[in-house]
């Protein structure tokens, strides 16, 4: 399935996507998921479904894992849940990141963004120590020009700061900029700092209409792929630019 808008304004051409991770360059719920459960397993209590973990994942690594924890039917001391969320981070490092991988098409996606002389970037609520790991076991075939993740701004998403940090970097202002979520909390940044939001719909989110407003929402990478290569200025309009 694949939605666009009728209100976009083509006469703003894109000059670069900015991705967020999880849940919309990398399906990496099923290994954190499990990351938690064995952690949690392990120390005798019990293991959290995985839909049930979905939504705090686009808030960041450890919120889904303080999620599990709010979940279980005993209260955790602060100490044990300390240690629990680091055991957590460490083990999903040492594991998890060799079973996560991209959505189908994205390496495709980003490599034909690139020929065109898109630049590409990052805006996401994970550290930049996994951020940069699960970049690198990926493999991809281009490099993005700005990541940035949480602390790289003073708030994280679904405020504006963290899009606004990567727009600054770049030199680019909102019209020219093209985010691309999967959660509400993806939406909700896009339009606070006025940029234009394209929604996975194979994502994390909650319900169709967290991904409001979009001006595309795409379940394949080749839909959007193509959806962002016909609207790219022609020779003739890029001379008279």
């Amino acid at each position: 399935m694949f939605i666009a808008s009728a209100h976009m304004n083509i006469n703003d051409h894109f000059r670069a996507m900015v991705f967020d991770v999880d849940g919309t360059l990398f399906d990496t719920l099923p290994s954190l998921a499990a990351a938690a459960n064995e952690v949690l397993e392990h120390a005798g209590l019990r293991a959290i479904a995985t839909p049930l973990l979905r939504p705090a994942l686009s808030e960041g690594l450890v919120p889904m894992f303080r999620q599990a924890l709010a979940l279980q039917t005993e209260t955790i001391p602060d100490g044990t849940a300390a240690r629990l969320e680091e055991d957590y981070l460490a083990l999903y490092m040492q594991r998890g990141l060799a079973t996560t991988r991209p959505f189908p098409g994205a390496a495709a996606a980003l490599e034909a963004f690139a020929t065109q002389g898109l630049r590409l970037a990052i805006c996401t609520n994970r550290d930049r120590a996994s951020t940069d790991a699960l970049l690198a076991a990926a493999a991809f075939p281009v490099d993005f020009e700005v990541i940035v993740g949480i602390g790289d701004a003073p708030l994280a998403k679904p405020a504006a700061d963290p899009l606004l940090r990567v727009l600054e970097l770049m030199g680019l202002p909102p019209s020219q900029v093209l985010f691309i979520g999967d959660s509400a909390i993806d939406a909700r940044c896009a339009q606070a700092a006025q940029v234009r939001f394209a929604a996975h719909l194979g994502g994390y989110a909650s319900h169709p209409d967290d991904l409001l407003p979009q001006v595309a929402g795409f379940d394949g990478y080749d839909q959007l792929t193509q959806w962002v290569l016909k609207r790219l200025p022609t020779d003739k309009e890029a001379c008279h630019a």
